[in-house]
């Protein structure tokens, strides 16, 4: 499925000021509490604002905002916002002219053909799928979960199995997200850090651009229900994957899985009480992203049983693409 580069951000906003040296801190002051004003009220996105100054041969000083709205309709809301009208007016009588206002329709997302060289943390919204089954309750309902993140550690590009092909292999530090069910009630799936949670990309060829390579990730879950937490079976991790990456970071990938139903079980009492069939795996976007400062031998080291992971499922799956799961006519409550 190919990719689309650009991003929809129709709701970004910047607005440049210009003020004198004199001003421009008490100016700088108002913009960010414009925007926490925004935030407070409800019309300011998740994006967080960003506030460049700088100056102009020693004239006035231009102050830049960035900032996402929620959505069209908050930009609209805000304009007859009675605090917001009178912070606008505020920020106004500090500037030497009119502030211009740009928005945006799409972002253009930067590709790297090569895995990065330094190892790295980063916080990545997604979404996963999958049909859950929870004996006498429901079958085969189709579970999408969302608030969707995964913090993720990874490994620079390195040969780490010396056949002359690089990789990077990714830990998984934390990821979950929420549902709610209507026979069930919440429901909060997050990793069962008592078992691997990782993945590894590991490039088609050696020599030239690390990409195209190919990509799996292995997780267990812990289910938190009202009926108590469940364990997806610990003994037979869910596989995502194996997908062709085409580029860096691998966003817009969709990792389908060729699991199947796996064994839900109870934490506390140990009894069988459903199955779980993963469906699909997909990071949408990168929101934060760091640089390791130096080597982390630790986390940057794979288990060895990855690699046997990734042949296990390449060799099942041969040249076959991963089909989606879809749920049959028994969806929902039973």
């Amino acid at each position: 499925m190919p990719v689309n580069v650009y991003r929809n951000e129709s709701l970004v906003q910047m607005e440049t000021y210009e003020a004198e040296p004199a001003r421009v801190d008490e100016l700088v002051e108002q913009v960010r509490a414009k925007w926490s004003l925004l935030r407070e009220h409800g019309y300011a996105g998740d994006y967080p604002i960003e506030v460049l100054r700088g100056n102009r041969n020693g004239g006035n000083i231009k102050v830049v905002e960035v900032f996402r709205w929620k959505s069209v309709q908050d930009r609209i809301n805000a304009q007859t916002d009675p605090d917001y009208v009178a912070l606008a007016g505020q920020i106004s009588s500090l500037t030497t002219a009119e502030g211009t206002k740009e928005t945006y329709t799409q972002a253009v997302r930067g590709f790297n053909h090569n895995f990065p060289s330094v190892g790295g943390v980063e916080l990545l919204k997604g979404v996963c799928s999958c049909l859950l089954t929870i004996d006498g309750v429901v079958k085969d309902y189709q579970m999408s979960v969302k608030n969707g993140i995964v913090l993720m550690h990874r490994s620079p590009r390195m040969d780490l199995d010396g056949d002359g092909r690089n990789e990077m292999y990714l830990k998984i530090l934390m990821h979950g997200g929420e549902i709610i069910q209507a026979a069930l009630g919440p429901i909060r799936v997050e990793q069962n850090f008592n078992r691997p949670n990782d993945g590894i990309v590991k490039s088609n060829s050696a020599g030239g651009s690390d990409f195209p390579g190919t990509a799996i990730w292995r997780v267990s879950w812990k289910i938190h229900t009202p009926m108590g937490p469940v364990l997806t079976d610990p003994d037979q991790p869910l596989i995502f994957g194996p997908a062709t990456v085409n580029h860096y970071p691998p966003v817009g990938t969709h990792f389908h899985s060729p699991t199947g139903p796996v064994a839900l079980v109870h934490e506390e009492t140990g009894a069988r009480v459903g199955t779980l069939t993963p469906g699909e795996l997909t990071a949408f976007d990168i929101v934060v992203t760091k640089d390791d400062e130096i080597y982390a031998d630790v986390l940057n080291t794979p288990p060895a049983d990855i690699f046997e992971v990734m042949e296990e499922w390449r060799n099942r799956m041969g040249d076959q693409e991963v089909q989606p799961v879809v749920a049959g006519a028994t969806d929902g409550v039973m």
